[in-house]
């Protein structure tokens, strides 16, 4: 008898939609309770933002500052839950995979979300403070900034969650070339079009018309895309000797004279 989960001990429809239910209502639940400590975070955060930033914010009206907290308590309250989300969302779908899915779907996906978190904190801590300083140079002594908070927020927001889908690249790269779609060949030789393409990306994802986050941005996601071609050449010799061990008959074959 088959061990596959797909073909033995399988779940009626109803009690897969009563499990994922569940799984909801406990993601929720751990939401609910991390955004509680998001809103004890929440100030801290947004008085190191500042701090970092424009040095001061203004409010216009009497519900900014608390919608502005509210909202980063939820995002943090998201951050703080997800390891309880994404194990409660593993428990459910892994019954589902074989083996070699299990193998690899985990480590991408952890992979892809350490690598997420590691751009939304190089915006975060180095991204959006250079571009507000580059553009405070553009003031003359008769201008006064007055940044308002929730346009400094957003402005926060659009660059991490840029930041975060570039850092993409380099897991993008090596899925396709480990299911042959690219090679380290191809992409070193197409190194012209990704320099355009990456500051045509970085206009699209880029928050408003803001020409400095562009050049900021742009620059690294074109490093990133070179750090991705060495990625992809590891993977693709790797595939290669995994190839020769597993045809070794053929090579004793050529080995033997006639």
């Amino acid at each position: 008898m088959s061990d596959d989960p797909r073909v033995t001990g399988e779940m009626s429809f109803l009690e897969h939609l009563d499990e994922l239910r569940r799984v909801l209502v406990q993601a929720a639940a751990a939401c609910l309770a991390g955004a509680l400590g998001g809103w004890w975070l929440a100030p801290r955060v947004l008085e190191d933002v500042v701090r970092r930033t424009v040095k001061h914010a203004v409010v216009l009206s009497p519900l900014e500052a608390f919608n502005e907290r509210f909202k980063l308590a939820l995002l943090l309250g998201m951050f703080i839950a997800l390891p309880i989300v994404l194990h409660r969302i593993w428990s459910f779908v892994v019954p589902g995979l074989f083996k070699r899915e299990r193998s690899w779907i985990l480590p991408m996906a952890l992979a892809s979300i350490g690598l997420f978190a590691l751009g939304a904190w190089v915006a975060y801590s180095y991204v959006v403070p250079l571009v507000i300083d580059v553009l405070s140079n553009f003031m003359t002594p008769s201008l006064k900034a007055e940044i308002r908070l929730s346009s400094l927020l957003g402005f926060v927001y659009n660059l991490a969650l840029a930041c975060g889908l570039v850092f993409q690249l380099p897991l993008v790269t090596m899925t396709l070339t480990a299911i042959g779609l690219v090679t380290p060949g191809a992409l070193i030789r197409q190194w012209r079009y990704a320099i355009a393409g990456s500051f045509l990306v970085t206009a699209l994802i880029t928050p408003g018309d803001v020409v400095t986050a562009q050049l900021v941005m742009g620059i690294p996601m074109t490093l990133l895309y070179f750090v991705s071609v060495g990625l992809s050449w590891l993977v693709a010799r790797r595939k290669r000797e995994n190839s020769s061990r597993a045809n070794p008959a053929e090579e004793g074959e050529d080995a033997v004279p006639s």
